[in-house]
């Protein structure tokens, strides 16, 4: 695969799914750490709306933006169930 390839994927998919989920572990001793999976859902609606009518007609700006909150609100979902599961288990 090309370095620049990789470099896409990590950029878009797997930083921000990263800092999704780290913010929400580094925030879970707090009561109301589930604000962070809300505010990353409210970024991902606003994202897809934006990305529905763009300001610049063809650019991929808008689709990379969305595809990116919807990254971050995942692994935050994603570490929220996590501690939640683990809460209950121990």
């Amino acid at each position: 695969m090309d370095k620049q390839i990789f470099l896409n994927y990590l950029v878009v998919f797997v930083l921000p799914l990263l800092l999704g989920g780290g913010l929400r572990f580094f925030c879970y001793k707090f009561s109301k750490a589930w604000l962070i999976t809300v505010a990353a859902m409210v970024l991902s609606v606003a994202a897809w709306f934006v990305a529905m009518n763009p300001p610049v007609l063809g650019s991929e700006l808008y689709a990379l933006r969305t595809v990116q909150a919807v990254c971050l609100t995942i692994g935050s979902l994603l570490t929220g169930l996590f501690v939640k599961i683990r809460k209950k288990t121990t």
